[in-house]
């Protein structure tokens, strides 16, 4: 019943191992060379990655790197983060660095569009002392976003961050990746500070990076249901995503 993995084209395995995950890890452990017996070993391993999560983390544009940056600034340690799913999700969990378990919720598995407000709602009714969010694109903010008025009803304090570009970003990358025609994934878009208005919510546009931080911090301490929206520059998917990616690859061995 086992079958080869699909892991299309942000990822590129040396070798493939086809069974059962728990034997299959054991059988690879008995045979590693070179155990590091010192945890601290790891600590170069650990530098690379951290370098690369701070490589334009605050440039002037509307990156995903610079948004991750300024979420997690205003988000303390035990702040919970609840990511929709679109091509910001891939950004959040490569780039957030948590503190504490359980701060950051992600469909990850059938990865339903739509999922991210409502799990934050939840986290709101479940520590209404701590500070939540939900990350949202426009596309999947729009599967359900009339749950502002329950989340309203319900005097939840919450904050929605939707990044907006007008299409389902990540099938139009994928498409584009694939060399497809750039088609059928753009649409239009209400106002989303009278949308969010309409149901009693609070709504704010932002329109320069610098001012994200604050606006994001005066939506948490004002209270209440609050929609903050800002464009987001998709501009660095295939350099981050893919170029560097395969940069990365080992040379192929000479049989």
């Amino acid at each position: 019943g086992y079958q080869s993995a699909d892991v299309e084209q942000v990822y590129f395995p040396q070798a493939e191992i086809v069974g059962d995950l728990g034997p299959s890890l054991a059988l690879l452990a008995d045979r590693i060379e070179g155990k590091i017996p010192n945890a601290q070993a790891l600590l170069p391993l650990r530098e690379g990655i951290l370098s690369r999560i701070a490589a334009r983390a605050t440039e002037d544009r509307f990156t995903p790197q610079r948004i991750v940056h300024d979420v997690r600034a205003v988000m303390p340690a035990d702040g919970i983060l609840a990511l929709d799913n679109g091509m910001y999700k891939i950004w959040f969990a490569r780039n957030y660095r948590t503190r504490m378990a359980n701060t950051i919720l992600l469909d990850n598995a059938l990865a339903t569009m739509g999922a991210g407000l409502p799990s934050a709602m939840m986290a709101a009714l479940l520590y209404p002392q701590r500070r939540v969010m939900a990350i949202c694109g426009d596309g999947g903010f729009m599967m359900n976003s009339q749950e502002l008025e329950t989340a309203v009803r319900l005097k939840l304090n919450l904050v929605v961050l939707l990044l907006e570009d007008h299409a389902y970003g990540m099938i139009r990358w994928k498409q584009a990746v694939d060399a497809f025609p750039d088609f059928g994934m753009t649409f239009g878009n209400p106002d989303f500070v009278k949308y969010a208005e309409a149901y009693g919510a609070k709504g704010t546009r932002v329109a320069e990076i610098t001012d994200l931080r604050p606006v994001l911090e005066q939506a948490f301490t004002g209270g209440g249901v609050h929609l903050v929206v800002v464009p987001i520059d998709y501009s660095e998917n295939t350099r981050v995503l893919v170029d560097e990616l395969r940069e990365r690859l080992p040379a192929p061995q000479t049989p």
